[in-house]
C-alpha cells in the first residue's frame, strides 16, 4: 500500500508502515558440521528460465470530489500537510496467455496444477528434439494480455490552518471504480527457454502478476481545495505499477543440506501432548569419509 506525504514546502516523502518479523520455525546453527547439517533429497519444481516485466500505467482524473470533509471550506485558510494512501487490495489483475509459438492451446490438458493455486500452462507437447540434439534449450515466444479491473480506495489525511489560526486534522476517503476510467489493457511478448520434453517430468509455464496503485498530486498542496464540505482534488494522477513474471518450471530431485525440520517452541497449556503434523525423520544419516 503506497502512501505519499505532502507538506507546505512541497516535499514529498514515503511513509513507513508498521512492520513485523516472521517466524519460520528454522534456526541457523552457530557451527556448520555433519552433526548439525543433514543431507536431504527433495522433490520440487526447479525454475529453468524466467523473465520479469514491469509497466507503469497512469490515468489522469480531471477532478476528484470527496464528500464529508469535516471542516467547512469557508473556515480553512490553507492546507499545511497531507498524506495520501492508495489501497490496491480491490484490484484484480487478469493475465491471459493468448498463444505460445503462435498456437493458442498447444498442449492438452492446457493447464496443470501449480503451487499456491497458480494454474501452470502445460508445455509437454512442444517439440524440443532439434535443440535436444545440440544439448541446448528450446526457445518459445509467449503472447500475453494483461488487464486490471476493480476499484481502489483513496485515503487522505492531513492538517489545515483555519481562519482563526487553529491547526485541525482531517481524514477522508473515497473509492474509485476503474470502470469509470479508460480500460487498462496491455499486450506483452516474452521469449523464454524450455528444457527437453522427452524426459518423464515435463516442463510447464507459470504466469503471475501483481499491481500497486498511487495517487499523485501534480501541483502538490495546490491541487487541493474545499467546496462547502467537499474536498476537491484537481487533476490527480492515478498510477498503476504492474509487475508480471513468467517462469518455465520442471520437476527435479535435489540433494540439499538441511538443519532439520522446522520446529516451534512449546506454548504451554493444559494439553500434555499434541498430535504430529508431520512424520518423524527415519532415513539414516550418511557422512562421507575423508579420502586422505
Amino acid at each position: 500500500m503506497a502512501k505519499r506525504i505532502y507538506n507546505k514546502a512541497g516535499i514529498i516523502q514515503q511513509s513507513d508502515n508498521d512492520c513485523c518479523r516472521a517466524n519460520t520455525g528454522c534456526i541457523t546453527p552457530a557451527q556448520y558440521d555433519p552433526e548439525v547439517i543433514t543431507s536431504e533429497c527433495i522433490f520440487v519444481e526447479k525454475v529453468y528460465d524466467a523473465i520479469q516485466l514491469k509497466d507503469e500505467v497512469d490515468r489522469v482524473i480531471p477532478e476528484l470530489r470527496i464528500d464529508g470533509f469535516p471542516i467547512s471550506g469557508t473556515d480553512i485558510d490553507e492546507f499545511l500537510d497531507v498524506s495520501i494512501t492508495c489501497n490496491s487490495t480491490g484490484l484484480i489483475v487478469r493475465d491471459r496467455v493468448l498463444s505460445i509459438n503462435g498456437q493458442t492451446t498447444p498442449c492438452d490438458p492446457t493447464f496443470v496444477p501449480g503451487p499456491g493455486g497458480i494454474r501452470q500452462i502445460n508445455l509437454a507437447c512442444i517439440d524440443t528434439s532439434e535443440c535436444d540434439a545440440k544439448g541446448k534449450g528450446t526457445p518459445i515466444v509467449v503472447d500475453q494480455r494483461i488487464t486490471v479491473e476493480g476499484e481502489v480506495e483513496i485515503k487522505i489525511n492531513g492538517t489545515v490552518l483555519t481562519t482563526d489560526g487553529e491547526e485541525k486534522k482531517f481524514s477522508v476517503r473515497d473509492t474509485i471504480d476503474l470502470a469509470s476510467l479508460d480500460p487498462i489493457s496491455l499486450r506483452k511478448f516474452a521469449r523464454l527457454c524450455i528444457p527437453s520434453t522427452a524426459a518423464a517430468t515435463k516442463p510447464s509455464l507459470a504466469v503471475f502478476c501483481g499491481v500497486l496503485c498511487d495517487l499523485i498530486l501534480p501541483f502538490g498542496l495546490g491541487s487541493l481545495r474545499v467546496d462547502g464540505n467537499t474536498l476537491v482534488v484537481t487533476g490527480p494522477i492515478l498510477v498503476f505499477c504492474i509487475i508480471c513474471e513468467k517462469k518455465v518450471k520442471v520437476p527435479v530431485q535435489l540433494c540439499v543440506l538441511s538443519t532439520g525440520f522446522c520446529e516451534f517452541e512449546d506454548q504451554g497449556g493444559l494439553c500434555v501432548e499434541f498430535p504430529k503434523l508431520f512424520p518423524d525423520q527415519v532415513n539414516v544419516k550418511i557422512i562421507e569419509e575423508d579420502k586422505e
